[in-house]
């Protein structure tokens, strides 16, 4: 019985060596496997393949820059194009009297006299229609660049015209006194009423025999509001060649 256990423990130890054996088998191949050498190769494959991926990586970034310099080559031909159709529209809305608009200029109230003496006919000491057409016509003929009556500001298609005892400014009722504003050069401005026939007689006669109010300034800023109303043209239409 003895021996039965002696060689059982014999062959534990035997089972023991050759595992011990075994294994450092593998760890010296293992080791020989991870030598500096092979780890120099291995490292200089991983090196090569992040090489060929930077390498691919700076094509895709050329490919991307040369893109988005496209991109801003439309976009500015885009905003180029935009830019000049904005300050044409700017310009035409300028032109209608489709914006607020401010600079030196001329203001001249007009305004009914005060009293209307007995027996006399009091429509001689009002201010009509015809006063203030005259006067802004003066004032466009010697280069206003913008013109508003009592906070109306006249376009091409405003109209000036008796309503019974009131003045119509594009169809909105105005009553004296009535202050016309003129945006361009004051001096020329004031010359042109000082020159016109018309202007000249309504403020240096008519005014001063029936007592008409009569006020004129220069001013170095005038504010005028844009045009509310319709741009529509009802009665006009395009000539074609020939006149006819």
């Amino acid at each position: 019985m003895k021996k039965v256990k002696d060689y059982i423990a014999l062959a534990i130890v035997c089972a023991i060596l050759g595992l011990l054996l075994s294994t450092s088998f593998y760890v010296h191949r293992r080791a020989q496997k991870t030598s500096p050498e092979s780890r120099r190769v291995e490292l200089i494959s991983v090196v090569k393949d992040l090489e060929q991926e930077r390498d691919g990586l700076k094509d895709d970034l050329k490919k991307l820059r040369k893109e988005i310099e496209d991109y801003e080559k439309e976009a500015a031909a885009d905003e180029g194009v935009l830019a000049s159709f904005t300050r044409e529209l700017n310009n035409l809305s300028f032109a209608a009297g489709l914006t607020p608009v401010r600079g030196p200029g001329l203001e001249v109230v007009l305004g009914d006299s005060p009293t209307v003496p007995s027996g006399k006919d009091p429509s001689n000491y009002i201010i009509h229609d015809y006063d203030l057409r005259v006067i802004v016509n003066a004032l466009w003929g010697a280069g206003a660049e913008a013109i508003a009556v009592n906070e109306q500001r006249l376009v091409g298609v405003s109209t000036l015209r008796c309503a019974g005892n009131t003045i119509l400014a594009n169809s909105t009722r105005l009553a004296s006194p009535y202050r016309i504003r003129a945006i361009g050069d004051p001096d020329a401005l004031y010359q042109a009423l000082r020159e016109d026939e018309g202007a000249l007689q309504l403020i240096d006669g008519y005014a001063k025999f029936f007592g008409l109010v009569v006020d004129i300034k220069k001013s170095s800023e005038l504010k005028l509001p844009s045009y509310q109303g319709s741009l529509r043209i009802e009665h006009a239409k395009a000539v074609r060649k020939g006149g006819s």
